[in-house]
């Protein structure tokens, strides 16, 4: 993620870029002390995340993320202040995470593994229900499957996360014994319904098929079992012990899923008495 810095201290701007060095995905293009030179930057180059500080002179934080917005709309910004009393004009402003002053590495860790999710999920049109019964969204709207097994296969590549499913795999979740060699006529016309559902919704760009697997593209969707498996919190939340419940083949998942949320509770509660 190519990574502006904006504050009118130097030395915080130095510190920031020393304690967040040998961090994977962020890339600092640019550090500023002016906010004026800010906005020529980002007028000519890519800019994915930007952190600001918000007390400055002349052009304060919060007017420097307006213009950036109207430059880059997706851009993720991110505050940085000593002050708590400007956390609530930063929520006005629909900043997407706010860290305060002195920080250590490890709010700075918190702060990219945030905006690299935020990045993630920008964008992707297709989103995918687990929780409870499986459905598929594309640009917010239910896909209609040609079948209900054309949509047990979608379900399953999105639950082996982006591995290859077998031909072997898919017969077996979908017919387990019903069919023990495979009914290789009913593999294909299911094939064929889940093709001719995503070209229906323009997402044939989702399955990769190559000789005797399917694979889905992970990187192009969201999903409550993704955000679960990323730590967010809501997502942990939201799961309350029901996942994929149409379909057998997924019920071993809910007791690692029970046990991946406990963990993550208390992490989450350790975290919250130590600050």
């Amino acid at each position: 993620m190519k990574t502006i810095l904006v504050d009118d201290m130097l030395l915080d701007l130095q510190l920031f870029e020393l304690k967040c060095a040998d961090m994977p995905d962020f890339e600092i293009v640019g550090k500023f002390t002016d906010p004026d030179q800010a906005i020529a930057y980002a007028s000519g180059h890519v800019v994915d995340f930007a952190l600001l500080d918000i007390d400055m002179p002349g052009m304060n934080g919060m007017e420097l993320a307006q213009r950036l917005r109207k430059i880059r709309g997706d851009i993720i910004i991110v505050f940085a202040t000593a002050h708590p009393k400007f956390a609530v004009d930063a929520l006005r402003m629909k900043a997407d995470y706010m860290i305060f002053k002195p920080f250590d590495r490890e709010d700075i860790a918190d702060v990219m593994e945030r905006a690299k999710l935020l990045r993630r999920r920008q964008h992707k049109r297709f989103y995918f229900r687990t929780f409870g019964a499986f459905d598929m969204l594309v640009d917010d709207e239910p896909v209609r499957f040609r079948s209900a097994k054309a949509k047990e296969l979608m379900a399953l590549c999105l639950y082996r996360q982006g591995c290859p499913v077998s031909i072997h795999e898919i017969v077996e979740c979908l017919w387990g014994e019903e069919t023990a060699g495979a009914d290789s006529t009913g593999y294909r016309r299911t094939i064929k319904e889940l093709t001719d559902t995503l070209r229906d919704c323009a997402a044939e760009e989702l399955i990769l098929r190559a000789r005797g697997s399917l694979q889905l593209r992970l990187e192009l969707v969201d999903s409550d079992y993704q955000r679960f498996l990323d730590g967010d919190e809501d997502a942990i939340c939201q799961f309350q012990g029901d996942f994929l419940r149409q379909y057998s083949w997924a019920e071993p998942m809910i007791y690692t899923l029970q046990e991946k949320k406990q963990l993550m509770l208390a992490r989450l509660s350790r975290r919250g008495e130590d600050s």
